[in-house]
């Protein structure tokens, strides 16, 4: 397996499956090489739904809403089991996806351009989601701290210098928020929803009607309201997962709430987060695209932005 070790301006080592694609080393024995072909010859149904987003950004939260839609019930969806996996890059041949038997909701960090091949080519529907980099860095971080494999846990002055850097999983989470925007502004043909983590906490019922109507699923705002409200932070936890045999992924699940940054950052930290990402005319850009609520401080859309 192509694991690297990169370590980061601190000292502190990173381990990556692949050195520019950065994927997790968490997957089977498999090569870079195959495992990039095996993604690029992964086979979706015209009607499968992706919901695409950096790591930490409510894609298990919204996966699994997205999940009760497409079946229309509101039994929780299994994750990742050795035949009822839902996360495109760590399929396997030991660790399957849903059978193609009916739509399936299947969810990933990669970039759009390291999507099966199909998606463009069957045009299958994209919900993509982002959040408040400073909150997916906090979540990150808190997530860190449990993870089993490989860890990288630095002290946190060191995780957000580094994630301001170029990142950990997944690489730098800038450029992944940007070409992410690019590949949606580049690609106006395609089927793409796009919902913030704070949308979904500030109006769920309303945002998840909308992404029933995008799907045609029609199941209708009762439905959606049930939802929405059988998907809360607080039942997560509590509702059927398929573990496996090594891990309890009830760890993914955390806090759910929007700007928990502000117990972590320093003053010093804020302004040097706000420095990174205004030096860049490509972000400033990303975040004039975003609706703006005072309070949430949507993305890393603040006052300079709307100067």
């Amino acid at each position: 397996m192509d694991t690297v070790c990169i370590k980061d301006k601190f000292g502190n080592v990173r381990w990556f499956l692949g050195e520019d694609i950065r994927l997790p080393p968490i997957i089977e024995n498999q090569s870079l090489a195959d495992r990039l072909s095996f993604i690029n010859n992964f086979d979706l149904r015209p009607d499968d739904v992706i919901i695409a987003g950096y790591m930490r950004s409510g894609n298990n939260w919204l996966h699994q809403m997205i999940y009760m839609l497409l079946e229309g019930t509101l039994d929780p969806p299994p994750l990742f089991g050795s035949d009822s996996n839902v996360n495109l890059e760590f399929a396997t041949d030991t660790r399957q996806v849903l059978p193609p038997v009916k739509p399936r909701a299947l969810y990933t960090h990669l970039l759009f351009k390291d999507l099966p091949k199909v998606v463009t080519e069957k045009k299958v529907k994209v919900v993509h989601i982002t959040r408040n980099l400073k909150d997916v860095f906090v979540s990150f971080y808190c997530l860190a701290e449990k993870f089993p494999l490989r860890p990288y846990y630095p002290p946190w002055p060191e995780f957000l210098s580094t994630m301001l850097d170029d990142g950990v999983w997944y690489g730098d989470v800038f450029d992944h928020v940007t070409s992410w925007e690019k590949a949606i502004d580049d690609h106006p043909e395609h089927p793409f929803y796009c919902v913030t983590y704070e949308e979904l906490t500030q109006n769920g019922v309303d945002q998840l009607e909308n992404i029933d109507q995008f799907l045609e699923t029609n199941r209708g705002r009762p439905f959606c309201q049930t939802v929405v409200e059988k998907c809360h932070i607080n039942n997560m936890a509590n509702l059927r997962l398929a573990r496996d045999t090594e891990s309890d992924w009830t760890m993914i699940f955390r806090k759910g709430v929007v700007g928990d940054w502000k117990n972590w950052f320093t003053v010093a930290q804020n302004e040097e987060f706000e420095e990174v990402t205004f030096a860049s005319d490509s972000l400033i850009k990303v975040c004039k695209s975003l609706p703006h609520t005072d309070d949430l401080s949507l993305l890393y859309y603040n006052e300079h932005s709307r100067q």
